[in-house]
C-alpha cells in the first residue's frame, strides 16, 4: 500500500540477503524443507537462527492524543481518528497538525464511527463506518470519492490492498456455532476468492468460551496475504492472485493457561457471575502477527517478558526461516518508511500513536 517504499524495500532486502548475518547460509543453521500439493513448506525447529539477536526500538515521537485507528501514507503523513468522533485528523512526518476533515453528513460519506483501514496505491484512504455496514474512500484532502455498502456482511475485521481490493474477515451463524471466513472482494464488492475458513463455538446462554483461537491475517507491500489460524503453529502466504506461495511451520509446546490468567480473564472479560467460563488447557499457538517492509513476520506469542511489560515475538525472515526471538514492550501495528508505528498507553491509559525507530543488533 505504501508504493514509494516498495523499490527501497526491495533494494534493502537484496542487500540484507547478501550482507545481513540473519540471512547467511554459512552459519550451519538448517531448516527442513518439503512440499505439500506443490506448495513449498518450511519446517522450523524451536530454536531461532540467532538466539542472541536484539531488536532495539526507540520512540521518536508521539502525537499525544487518544487514537483508536490510524493509517500512514507514502510520505509518512499520519491520519488518525477516534470512533466516537466523526473526524479524521492529519499530521505530517514531524507530528505537526496539517488539518482535519469531517466524515458525517450526506456529502461526507455518512460515517459516524470512523475506523481507518488503509491506503490504496492511488492514495485513497479507506474508512470503515464501524457498525454501520459501510466502507468509504476519501482523497487525502478529505474529498469523498466513493462508498461501498457492507449490508448483509457480518464484518469482524476489514482491510484493503494497494489495488483497492477489499479483504474481509466475516462470519455467519450456523445454529450454535459461527463459521468464519477470510474473503477477498474487488473494489465493487464482488467476491473474488476465499483464503480460509474455520468453525468457532458460539458463547450462548450461561456458557462462555475463553481464549479461543482467532484467525489473523496481514497484507504486505506486494499485496501478498499472510494467513494464520492459531489452532496450530502454521502461517500460509498467498500471492496477490490468491495462489498459495509458502507454508511456514514451527515446533512448539502449547503454553498452559495459568490460574492467574483465568482469574484475570474472569475479572476483565467474563464479568457476569452466572457465566460458566470454559477454558482450554493451553493457549493457542500464537496471538497475532505483523509484517514489515522486507516481508519479515513478527509473531506475538503468549509468553510474557520477565518484567510483565511486554511479550516475546518469533521473527521469521524473508526466507520464512525462524531468525530470532525478541522481546517487545509494545505491539507492532504498521511498519512503514523503516519505522514502526504503535498504539501505546499514556499516563491516563488512553492509546496514543507513537512512531519508533528500530535497529537489529546481531550477536
Amino acid at each position: 500500500m505504501r508504493s514509494r517504499f516498495r523499490l527501497k524495500a526491495a533494494v534493502f532486502f537484496a542487500a540484507a540477503m547478501a550482507l545481513c548475518p540473519a540471512c547467511a547460509k554459512k552459519d550451519g543453521f538448517e531448516v527442513a524443507r518439503t512440499t505439500e500439493r506443490g506448495v513449498p513448506v518450511v519446517k522450523n525447529s524451536r530454536s531461532p537462527r540467532h538466539p542472541k539477536a536484539v531488536l532495539k526500538v526507540v520512540r521518536e515521537l508521539s502525537l499525544g492524543e487518544k487514537v483508536d485507528s490510524f493509517a500512514v501514507d507514502a510520505e509518512g503523513r499520519m491520519f488518525v481518528c477516534r470512533e466516537d468522533v466523526p473526524r479524521v485528523k492529519t499530521f505530517d512526518s514531524r507530528g505537526q497538525a496539517l488539518g482535519s476533515f469531517e466524515t458525517s453528513g450526506p456529502d461526507k460519506g455518512e460515517v459516524e464511527n470512523p475506523r481507518l483501514v488503509g491506503f490504496t496505491a492511488r492514495g485513497e484512504l479507506a474508512v470503515e463506518s464501524a457498525g454501520h455496514g459501510k466502507l468509504v474512500f476519501y482523497a487525502r484532502d478529505g474529498r469523498l470519492l466513493r462508498s461501498n455498502s457492507l449490508s448483509g456482511i457480518n464484518t469482524f475485521r476489514l482491510g484493503v490492498n494497494s489495488r483497492g481490493e477489499i479483504l474481509i474477515h466475516l462470519y455467519r451463524y450456523v445454529k450454535s456455532n459461527m463459521l468464519f471466513y477470510l474473503r477477498v472482494f474487488d473494489p465493487d464488492l464482488q467476491e473474488l476468492r476465499t483464503l480460509g475458513q474455520y468453525w468457532e463455538p458460539q458463547s450462548v446462554g450461561n456458557d462462555f468460551y475463553a481464549y479461543l483461537p482467532i484467525l489473523w491475517w496481514e497484507v504486505d507491500d506486494e499485496d501478498r496475504v499472510v494467513y494464520g489460524y492459531p489452532q496450530r503453529y502454521e502461517l500460509q502466504v498467498f500471492g496477490p492472485d490468491g495462489a498459495p506461495r509458502r507454508i511456514i511451520r514451527k515446533e512448539q509446546t502449547p503454553r498452559p493457561i495459568s490460574e492467574e490468567e483465568k482469574a484475570a480473564y474472569r475479572k476483565e472479560v467474563a464479568t457476569a457471575p452466572y457465566l460458566r467460563v470454559h477454558f482450554p488447557t493451553a493457549h493457542s499457538a500464537f496471538q497475532k502477527f505483523s509484517v514489515d517492509e522486507k516481508g519479515w513476520i513478527y509473531v506475538l506469542t503468549w509468553e510474557r517478558t520477565r518484567d510483565g511489560r511486554g511479550y516475546w515475538y518469533d521473527v521469521f525472515d524473508g526466507e520464512c526461516v525462524y531468525a530470532a526471538r525478541v522481546a517487545l514492550d509494545r505491539v507492532p501495528q504498521i511498519w512503514a518508511g523503516q519505522r514502526l508505528y504503535t498504539l501505546d498507553a499514556d499516563a491516563s491509559g488512553s492509546a496514543v500513536l507513537t512512531r519508533n525507530a528500530y535497529e537489529w543488533i546481531w550477536r
